[in-house]
Order: structure tokens, then sequence, then C-alpha cells
């Protein structure tokens, strides 16, 4: 399934390509976009295909959004439409490699047409891709049944490997260590966990470095499955993938092959760093947001569209930034303001709970018992003088 990014300012024109797209027969995951910016908030966070974009757009036009995202996706297929037929425009788009520039209103035969060329170019994407994997693996099973059998080879440490049978070599097959540690970099990578990644990626090479246990072939084989776990999620062409394969199986020594791993182990490193660095800025935005705030009426839909995110992208991200949900961040920062209020100020108990963001004062008072277990009158008459709690 592929995914498509629709993004243009007007919800009319989305809903138009959204119904235009029910009459393929691929079926897509569909995601929107109102404005530039937040359809680079997308693409930054998910694997988009299709970028189909208006030209005028608020914040970021889409000739702006698609310079921007070429710097980090070169193969991004985007599709222009617009309601400017200006020369400027068309050869800016080309210059960005766009598929199709397209006049609105947008002609069905013109969406459809330019769609099945990005498809066909797509999907002659994927099958290099899985012939890539397939070459791999052929050429593995036949090094193992006719290069390696009955002879001394040697192995990428270069000490002699005995010599093994057709029915040896026939049976040898991913061990169940092998088997977990590949898994254990794949979650590693889905994760998001760059210790845990750099940690299982050495300790398969460990294993094979100087190993006399297996053929080279083998160790080659191996080496091939981490590095197609790597690059499938570095978004690399197939072709960039089947020379890096071919690298491993004809570099000599073992010590380059894992050099050539610890260099795309490096990169997928910085693109996890890049995308949780990401993450811990959304966060302090929405905390400061909610800090300046507090006073009025606060919702998860309402602070997603603050940082240009989906409501429940922002509300997974920031309860594993912080330990707890935003309804919870955000009530204890109103309440911990109400403490401020109440022992510093004359202010009456409903006009402190209008100030942080309760307008209806039984419910802040009950809101305030269950943190403090006392009312907020009784807070504020307290011997210490209202001193400031944590709500919990």
């Amino acid at each position: 399934m592929y995914r498509i990014l629709v993004a243009d300012d007007e919800a009319d024109e989305r809903a138009l390509i959204r119904y235009l797209l029910r009459d393929f027969d691929t079926k897509f995951e569909l995601y929107e976009a109102k404005n530039g910016r937040e359809a680079l908030s997308i693409i930054r966070q998910k694997e988009i295909d299709i970028l189909i974009s208006d030209i005028q757009m608020g914040f970021m036009t889409g000739i702006e959004l698609a310079a921007e995202v070429r710097k980090t996706h070169p193969d991004l297929e985007i599709l222009f439409f617009s309601g400017y037929d200006d020369f400027e425009y068309v050869k800016d788009a080309l210059s960005l490699r766009a598929v199709n520039y397209i006049l609105k209103p947008v002609d069905p035969k013109e969406l459809r047409r330019s769609l099945l060329e990005i498809l066909e170019r797509l999907g002659g994407r994927d099958l290099q891709f899985v012939q890539s994997l397939q070459s791999i693996e052929k050429q593995f099973f036949a090094a193992s049944k006719n290069g390696a059998a009955g002879k001394n080879v040697r192995n990428p440490s270069g000490s002699a490997v005995p010599p093994l049978s057709d029915s040896a070599l026939a049976q040898q097959e991913y061990s169940e260590e092998d088997s977990r540690l590949l898994k254990d970099i794949a979650s590693a990578i889905s994760m998001k966990n760059p210790d845990m990644l750099r940690e299982q990626v050495q300790t398969l090479l460990n294993k094979y470095s100087g190993s006399n246990l297996h053929t080279h072939i083998y160790v080659r084989y191996i080496c091939t499955s981490l590095l197609e776990q790597l690059m499938s999620r570095l978004s690399c062409q197939p072709r960039e993938f089947e020379e890096a394969a071919g690298k491993i199986f004809m570099l000599r020594h073992f010590s380059d092959i894992e050099s050539l791993i610890l260099q795309y182990t490096e990169k997928m490193i910085g693109q996890i760093n890049q995308e949780t660095g990401a993450s811990n800025y959304v966060v302090y935005l929405v905390q400061q947001y909610i800090d300046l705030h507090y006073g009025e009426d606060l919702n998860l839909n309402q602070l997603a569209d603050q940082v240009f995110l989906s409501p429940n992208y922002l509300s997974n991200v920031f309860t594993k930034h912080t330990g707890c949900s935003l309804n919870k961040y955000i009530k204890q920062v109103r309440l911990a303001k109400a403490c401020e209020l109440l022992a510093n100020t004359n202010m009456k108990i409903a006009d402190v709970g209008r100030e942080v963001g309760y307008p209806n004062t039984s419910y802040f008072i009950k809101k305030f018992q269950e943190v403090y277990n006392k009312t907020p009158e009784k807070y504020r008459l307290q011997p210490y003088g209202g001193q400031t709690e944590e709500p919990t």
C-alpha cells in the first residue's frame, strides 16, 4: 500500500482528490495537510511515497515545500496542481523533478494519467528491490552448494575453513541466535533506540569476526541480511542496496565488511537521533504553550494544531517523553498556579478557578480536592500560608 499526502489549504480541494482516489484499483493510505508547514511535518514523520501539493499555500508554498523535501527525500514522487497558469511556476516545478503540473479545477482524467505513471514507476522500484534480495539469496545458496563443498575455503579473517560436504552445506540455515539478533536489530530501529541498535549490531559482528565455524558465504549472507535491515529503513534505493550487498560478497577481509555495516549503522543512528530530537522539541513547544495559556480552553486537537501534528501522534510523543498524559500535565500546571494565587492574593475562589482555566467553580473545587485532599479555602488558611505543593 502506497502512502499519499495531499497538501492544499482548501478543504474542498482535498476532499475532491480524496474522492478521485477512490476510483483506483490500488489502495492508498491517505494523509492530508492544510498548509506547507504541516505537510513538511508529516513527511518527516511518515514514509510518504507520493506528494500531491497545491502551489499557493500558507506558511510555505508548494515549491518551497518540495525544495525542502528534496534535501532528505530525493526520490519522493511529486505532483503539483495550481489555479495559476504561470510559466515561472511550471519552470520551478520541473526543476524539482515534479511528475506533472495540473491546473485547477483538477481534470480527473489528467490526475489519473499522472498517478498511473507514478504507480508504474514505484512498482518498478519495488520489483528491483525484491530482485536484488532474490539475487543475493541465489548467490548464497549456489555458492554453498557448488563453490565451497569439499574444498578448503578462506573465511573473511583469512584462516582456512575445514571442507564441508554437499549435504552439510545444503542443511546450513539461520541459527536461532542469528534470527533473534536480526529481530532485535529491527526492534531497536522501530523503537528508535540508538544504544540498543549499536549494541545488537556489534554483537552480531563480533560473533563472526575471526570465526571458523561458518563458511565465508554464510557469513556474508548474514551480513547482507543485516545490511537490508538498515538500508530498507533508511529508504535507500534498490541500486544502492545492490551495490553495497555486492561489496559484502567481494570484500576479502571481514574488517572491511564490518566497516561498511557500521557506516550504515551510524547513518541509521543519525536518522533516529534527528527524529527523536524533533520529538523532544515538539514536547518543549507544547509545554511552553500550556505554561502561557493554562487559563484558556485547552484540548488535544488544539495543541496538535499548534505544532502541526496529528492528535494521536502528539499524545503518544508527549506521554513517552514526559511520563504523563497531556491532560494530566495541563491539570498539574493549572493547580500549581492556583496554589500560588491562593497563597499570594486575596482573589475569590471562583476568580482563582476562572484564572487557571476552570470557569465552573464546583468543578475547580472538586479537582483541587482530588489532588490536595482539602478545599481551596482550607488550603489558603493552612498555617504555613498556602505553601505550594506539587500536584499529583
